[in-house]
């Protein structure tokens, strides 16, 4: 009789104990410092810090709605080292809604809708504008993605304005010193572009699809 209530009493403090913790983990606030806390779930407000796309936190998403400020000091040597194509979750670890601006960039578990500034845009998906000093780099983009090195969309719909812009499918349009895309729905403009199957219209000093190669204009 005494060892079931002992049991009893076990499974109540460790309900008690997940209910405290699930409590915490959902916590929101208005503001907050990054990286987040794996207590956080979400903040409505203003986050700044070194970057929310720091945190290592496997349960749940996290969001950042409103102002995102990443103070990294270490931005670029991030961008040095870190390889955007190594595996990676299949899902967003966090969501950022709103206005970004970084001294580095996001990781690739990041979704972001709004707009983004920063040394480099390393995301899963962006919905708005992308304006990176040295790379964008995604599984997915819809809106306007510009950068000073290269664009790297997978899939894109929208506009690519960049010293190189690939893609594996192209909806829109493409600006840049080289422009290639696996398949084209739209307008690439530069000194060389390279599509391998769609419709299009190729605009630069060398062009190539899947029928023709040919100067100036190509479609």
């Amino acid at each position: 009789m005494r060892t079931t209530f002992l049991i009893i009493c076990l499974f109540l403090v460790q309900g008690m104990t997940y209910a405290q913790d699930s409590l915490v983990a959902t916590k929101n606030k208005v503001v907050s410092i990054t990286p987040l806390s794996g207590k956080i779930k979400e903040v409505n407000g203003l986050a700044v810090g070194l970057g929310g796309s720091l945190m290592d936190n496997n349960r749940y998403d996290q969001k950042i709605n409103g102002f995102n400020l990443e103070l990294n000091p270490l931005g670029l040597v991030i961008w040095m080292f870190y390889d955007p194509s190594k595996p990676r979750n299949d899902s967003s670890l966090l969501t950022v809604n709103g206005l970004n601006i970084s001294s580095a960039g996001y990781g690739r578990e990041v979704t972001h809708n709004g707009v983004s500034v920063s040394l480099y845009n390393y995301s899963k998906k962006v919905s708005g504008i992308s304006v990176s000093g040295l790379m964008n780099y995604m599984d997915k983009g819809n809106g306007v993605f510009i950068s000073m090195m290269g664009n790297n969309v997978d899939v894109l719909k929208g506009m690519s304005i960049s010293a190189f812009n690939s893609s594996e499918k192209m909806e829109g349009l493409q600006i840049g010193g080289f422009n290639g895309a696996d398949e084209i729905k739209g307008v690439q403009i530069g000194i060389i572009n390279k599509s391998k199957k769609g419709k299009g219209l190729q605009i630069g000093l060398w062009n190539k699809n899947a029928k023709r190669s040919l100067p100036v204009i190509n479609f």
